[in-house]
């Protein structure tokens, strides 16, 4: 799939809040009708935390994949016909441009039918659905959250681990969820799921470093995206054919990421490929491709 680049290695990342979020949500979990789990659109299997699944096999829940506005529609496509084959409820939204947010409260609350029902047949009035709402950090809980319950009622940004601390935040006076901080797993053996973890957010570049990043989006761009990489920084035809390595200096040139005397700034450059990335502006770019996985 990719040039053949050397970036073999296990990534590390498991700050020490994210051990005892995951401690704690054992107990939490007991208290919790339907959880919300949450992953990259672009990523919807390598964003899975298998640490969680024990924790999660018996619980209702509903798989909600995240930020497909910056993932390849044709990719999302595929990937909801393979999920609409399995028995767990799921939804491909976008929390940022409201996509299909409507349909996740009445999705949770219809699982809940037959419980509530027993309890109407008892005389007893349904208690306030409670939600759980887990992850991989930067995968768009926060920003989720704000927009279910219309304010910010959650802190955002654009690095992973803002979130802390479980906060229960009042949707309605029916519903109430429990936000969670985001949490991967001890060891990320694969080199290539941490590439696409660190890609897309879910881990701290300074990890894996810019210049790796790079090297590894600009293999996948070329592939998938020449046209758009070479009309947005305005490139030549034959620098498509140029290894990522010195096609970032022809970014850097282009860009004027410059120091004194002309000398190409390539941290400022990488730091600038991997913005425009994120923010949308070199195309839908999915990682994981179910022909592939």
């Amino acid at each position: 799939m990719l040039e053949k680049i050397d970036m073999g290695g296990i990534i590390n990342w498991y700050p020490g809040h994210m051990r005892k979020t995951k401690n704690e949500l054992a107990k939490l979990l007991k208290s919790v009708d339907v959880v919300l789990e949450m992953r990259d659109a672009r990523i919807p299997i390598s964003s899975v935390n298998h640490d969680l699944e024990g924790l999660l096999y018996n619980k209702k829940r509903i798989l909600i994949f995240n930020k497909t506005s910056l993932a390849d529609s044709k990719i999302t496509k595929k990937w909801h016909s393979i999920f609409k084959k399995s028995e767990s409820p799921f939804l491909f939204i976008d929390a940022l441009n409201k996509i299909d947010l409507p349909k996740i409260l009445p999705l949770a609350r219809s699982m809940m039918q037959q419980k509530w029902s027993s309890f109407r047949c008892k005389g007893i009035y349904p208690p306030p659905l409670k939600l759980m709402i887990v992850g991989i950090p930067n995968v768009g809980k926060s920003s989720l959250i704000n927009r279910l319950s219309n304010r910010k009622a959650a802190q955002i940004g654009p690095n992973p681990g803002v979130t802390k601390h479980n906060d229960w935040i009042k949707l309605d006076k029916n519903v109430e969820l429990l936000d969670t901080p985001g949490i991967l797993w001890p060891r990320i053996e694969n080199y290539e799921i941490g590439l696409r973890l660190t890609i897309t957010g879910a881990i701290k570049d300074s990890i894996v470093g810019t210049s790796k990043l790079s090297i590894y989006l600009l293999c996948i761009l070329k592939k998938v995206e020449p046209k758009k990489l070479e009309k947005f920084y305005q490139l030549d035809l034959s620098d498509m054919d140029l290894p990522p390595a010195n096609l970032i200096n022809k970014i850097a040139k282009k860009r004027g990421c410059l120091k004194k005397g002309g000398i190409i700034d390539l941290p400022r450059a990488e730091r600038l490929l991997l913005k425009d990335f994120r923010s949308g502006k070199l195309g839908r770019l999915s990682f994981d491709i179910p022909e592939i996985i």
